[in-house]
């Protein structure tokens, strides 16, 4: 976490997507870092392939779409298609954003761990 310290801006923003207990918007390297944790500690248990479909970058943005699929043993699992934004100023990550290829899906899944305590 300390290297990502280096690449975020102080007032970084990270938005993720929908309806359920990890959506909203992050503010400052802070949250922004705790969310990640929750994030891999979710993902981390959940066996998850991805597969980069496209990435392009310049000087202002970093653009990634992948496919990503789970393989829960609860059986809770997701497959599934997200682009991911970063904005950049300075060298810095002042803002990333997530977008949702199928939200419903994705907030199904966020709502069955938030139920699950994982």
């Amino acid at each position: 976490m300390n290297a990502l310290k280096t690449i975020l801006a102080e007032d970084v923003k990270w938005i993720f997507p929908g309806h359920h207990n990890l959506s909203g918007t992050k503010n400052g390297i802070d949250e922004v870092i705790a969310f990640f944790d929750k994030m891999g500690t979710i993902m981390g248990s959940s066996a998850i392939k991805a597969e980069r479909l496209f990435m392009e970058a310049n000087e202002h943005y970093v653009v990634e779409y992948q496919h990503i699929w789970t393989n829960r043993t609860d059986g809770n699992n997701l497959d599934h298609h997200w682009c991911v934004t970063w904005k950049i100023k300075n060298n810095r990550i002042t803002e990333g954003r997530h977008f949702a290829g199928n939200q419903h899906e994705v907030d199904r899944f966020f709502h069955k761990i938030s139920q699950n305590n994982i």
